[in-house]
Parts: structure tokens; sequence; C-alpha cells
């Protein structure tokens, strides 16, 4: 009895182990604070290995059938276009981001991510506001990990 392999779980899972591989070596590079062992680095390496970690545990469960012996593909559509829409706004996130700053873009991709999840305009910027002031607050003040302040210097 073949066992069916789900190739998109497999290749998205070793596509993420292999990205935070490389986060996780790039980030242990970053400067530590003095004689501490935590720096600027910390927290992306503990993003990397984790991503390794549970990149694994998805190409792994792609090769092993599931219940009942034989493994179960996804029905419906691979890429939704809700989906699709999010990952634009990462990646714009992390484009803009050197230019107007944390806040902004911050705020921006948040009340993005949130009017796609069903959230009305005033919810979805309330929620942006209030989720990315709170990131900012916990990294720049309470952890000092400097975020990017763009062109309005905030």
């Amino acid at each position: 009895m073949a066992i069916r392999v789900n190739r998109g779980d497999l290749a998205l899972g070793l596509a993420f182990a292999v990205l935070g591989a490389g986060i996780a070596i790039k980030a242990a590079e970053l400067p530590t604070m003095g004689k501490l062992p935590v720096g600027s680095g910390m927290f992306p390496t503990i993003t990397g290995i984790g991503m390794v970690v549970f990149g694994l545990v998805l190409a792994v469960g792609a090769l092993l059938p599931a219940r009942g012996g034989q493994a179960s593909l996804p029905s419906g559509p691979m890429l939704r276009w809700d989906v699709v829409i999010v990952l634009a706004l990462l990646a714009a996130l992390v484009l803009v981001m050197p230019t107007v700053g944390f806040l902004v873009a911050g705020t921006v991709f948040a009340a993005g991510a949130a009017r796609l999840g069903g959230a009305g305009w005033i919810g979805a910027t309330v929620f942006g506001v209030l989720a990315t002031g709170a990131l900012y607050t916990v990294f720049v003040h309470a952890l000092g990990v400097p975020l990017p302040r763009g062109i309005l210097g905030f």
C-alpha cells in the first residue's frame, strides 16, 4: 500500500525549517548586552529555533500516514485570498518599516489583519493602535529593544 504524501505540507515545512535556521544563524551574530548572554538577537534566535522545530514537525507529519492507514489530503483551495493578502501585508510591513517606523507600519498591518478577520473599520483601527502600542511599550521600554523610528521620529 502506497502512502500518499501531502507535498504542500512537506514543502512548506521544509521551507519554514530552512528559513528558521537562517534566522537563528543570523540572530546569533547580533551583539549581546555587555556580559549578559541576552541581547537584540535573543527573540529572533528563539523564533528561528521554533520555526525549525515546527517546520520539521509539519514536514514529518506530511510523510506519516493518517489514522486508518492513508494520509488525508486537504480539501478546498490550497491558497485563499485572505491568506495571500495577509502575507502581502506582512511583506509590505517588512519593506516600509525602516522608512515609516514600527508604530505606523505595525498599526496599518494589525488593522489590516483585523479587518480581514471580520472586524469593522473602527474596531480594526482601535485594535491596530492598541496592539502596536502594547508591542512597542514591551519591546522598547520593558526590554530595551530598539524598534525602527521612521521619518516621523517615533
